[in-house]
């Protein structure tokens, strides 16, 4: 769910263990303020993570400060971004910058950890195709 797009009839995803579909937005790399939201459905996060997959193999994490590092791709060493909870909801902050440069076809995932395992989903950003 892109927040910034959201009406009041969207109701947010729930995550996963084996990963939840969250959408597609196309860009021409320009992001104002990407946020997804989540219904935690009675969870209680242990731990919450951003990552992202960049074409078919780059990938990176966001920190809790923002910033977007190399990441190994275990799961186990995904670094926590200490989300607080807000009336059973999670948002997670994505990105807000020109993605352009990157934008091959983005992978995005949230998740956050529960004692039955990762909880997650995937959202994809895309180029969008230009105009004629």
């Amino acid at each position: 769910m892109l927040a910034a797009a959201a009406s009041a009839d969207d109701v947010p995803p729930v995550l996963s263990l084996k990963g939840s579909y969250l959408g597609i937005l196309k860009t021409d790399g320009k992001i104002a303020d990407l946020r997804l939201t989540v219904d935690l459905a009675g969870d209680t996060p242990e731990k919450t993570h951003v990552w992202a997959i960049i074409g078919s193999s780059v990938r990176r994490q966001r920190t809790n400060e923002g910033y977007w590092i190399p990441w190994d791709g275990n799961p186990e060493t995904l670094i926590d971004n200490h989300l607080s909870v807000t009336n059973g909801m999670l948002v997670f902050k994505v990105v807000d910058e020109d993605i352009a440069a990157d934008n091959y076809g983005i992978t995005i995932n949230v998740g956050y950890r529960t004692p039955a395992g990762l909880k997650y989903g995937m959202y994809g950003l895309v180029p969008k195709e230009p105009t004629p």
